[in-house]
């Protein structure tokens, strides 16, 4: 008799997690975004924060192309993704010495590789609305270029070291279509403010 209660509560348990997982699914996934759905971005942002970029650079957007997958639906009326982020930025300054009629191009270049998660609220379970919170970490590979034939000789000049850095932002994507619309996002890291296009799959 003992064993046949403890199969009847594990039966019980089973079914009561089994519906509460079924209808956290339900209630999460949407055509705007559920567990399953693929999208690519691609954008250009602005601002951002950078270990070697100061006052005197003149800074270009950034281009970015991001992937978001839902891999998760059993976090309340949301969805949990994961992703990737590919992100490219210059800066620029020069140095104009005219004691010595001196004038040097210097460009500081990023390529950041990332990823990203975020939880996607789905509490209109719109089809179009995907309004969603997240983190990236990013590792920002650098480059600096400059015309100065005499740079390396320069004991007090930087060094500009590749590092890795974390970032937030929170975003939504409204589709014009089943599968084009529309993202924008604000947050901290690699932009500050990004907007651009988005493709469902």
């Amino acid at each position: 008799m003992k064993f046949q209660k403890l199969i009847t509560l594990f039966s019980t348990a089973c079914l009561l997690l089994l519906s509460s997982l079924t209808f956290a699914q339900a209630s999460s996934n949407t055509n705007a975004f559920g567990v399953g759905t693929n999208v690519i971005n691609a954008g250009i942002g602005i601002g951002g924060t950078y270990s070697y970029i100061g006052p005197q650079f003149a800074q270009s957007p950034n281009f970015i192309v991001s992937y978001d997958y839902g891999i998760y639906a059993g976090a309340g009326p949301g969805i949990i993704s994961l992703g990737g982020l590919f992100s490219y930025k210059s800066s620029s300054y020069n140095f104009d010495e005219n004691t010595n009629s001196s004038y040097y191009d210097n460009t500081l270049s990023y390529y950041i590789l990332g990823l990203r998660s975020a939880y996607h609220w789905n509490f209109t379970t719109s089809d179009q609305f995907d309004p969603y919170v997240g983190l990236t970490l990013a590792y920002y590979l650098t480059s600096f270029h400059t015309s100065d034939p005499y740079y390396n000789t320069y004991a007090a000049e930087p060094s500009y070291n590749s590092y890795l850095g974390l970032g937030f932002y929170i975003g939504a994507r409204y589709y014009i279509t089943p599968v084009v619309g529309i993202w924008f996002e604000l947050g901290t890291g690699y932009s500050n403010a990004a907007i651009g296009a988005s493709f469902k799959f």
